[in-house]
Order: C-alpha cells, then sequence, then structure tokens
C-alpha cells in the first residue's frame, strides 16, 4: 500500500510490528524526514551497535564466574569428605 498521508504512515506504526505494513509505513516516514531527523536515526543506530559490541564484550568476561564456583564448590567437598574420613579412620584406629 503506498501512503498518501503522513498520519496515514503514523497510525500503521501505532498499530504495531504485528501489522503487514509496519515497515512499509516505517520506510514511507524515514524517506521524508528531515536531514536532522536522519542523522539522529543513524546515530541511535551506532549507539545500538557499540551497545551490543559492550554487552557481548561483558558476557565474556562473567562467563569464567561459573566456572571457578563450581571448582570451588568441588574442592570444598572434597576437602570435606576427606577430613571426614581421616576423623573416621582415627576413631577406628586405623593407621595410613
Amino acid at each position: 500500500m503506498q501512503f498518501l498521508t503522513v498520519s496515514d504512515a503514523i497510525r500503521v506504526l501505532r498499530r504495531g510490528t504485528k501489522d503487514e505494513q509496519w515497515f512499509d509505513a516505517a520506510s514511507f516516514l524515514i524517506d521524508r524526514a528531515s536531514p536532522e531527523v536522519k542523522l539522529m536515526l543513524e546515530v541511535g543506530r551506532e549507539l545500538e551497535k557499540r551497545e551490543r559490541l559492550n554487552d557481548r564484550q561483558g558476557r565474556k568476561s562473567y562467563v569464567i564466574k561459573p566456572w571457578l564456583l563450581i571448582f570451588l564448590g568441588t574442592a570444598v567437598l572434597a576437602i570435606s569428605a576427606g577430613y571426614i574420613g581421616w576423623q573416621i579412620t582415627r576413631s577406628i584406629g586405623v593407621i595410613c
């Protein structure tokens, strides 16, 4: 559908992205936008790209934390089991 007025395109945008004409309406409005608005759209895209990149880099540093916790938990369990075993053998009188 060709949009004849800006208000028609805005009406379609307000219905949400589920509307089949949403992308056409958005393209129509972007084509008719002033240079300042187009510049702001470009700035918004670049900021979003940078934010996604920073999120990816931030996630990579947190990947080691769960493995570190698993390792420490396993070490604590192993030490505890060894200590309990040592106490049992001492109480029975077994000398290793």
